[in-house]
């Protein structure tokens, strides 16, 4: 099971489609998280992507 997934969160405005936020979140219980529940924000879906594949393979070795 995934520990991170990436959200989608946008500003308000008519500017939504042009300027997305991808969020890396951390999907575990508050209780046993070891940061913020936002761990990362990034700029593009294949950014946060990465972001996710590497903090999943890291916490799959743990």
């Amino acid at each position: 099971m995934a520990t991170f997934i990436v959200y989608r969160a946008v500003k308000e405005g008519a500017e939504i489609d042009s300027q997305p936020e991808w969020w890396v979140v951390d999907t575990r219980e508050a209780s046993a998280r070891d940061g913020e529940f936002v761990r990362h924000r990034c700029a593009t879906k294949p950014e946060a992507d990465r972001e996710v594949r590497q903090l999943n393979e890291q916490y799959e070795d743990t």
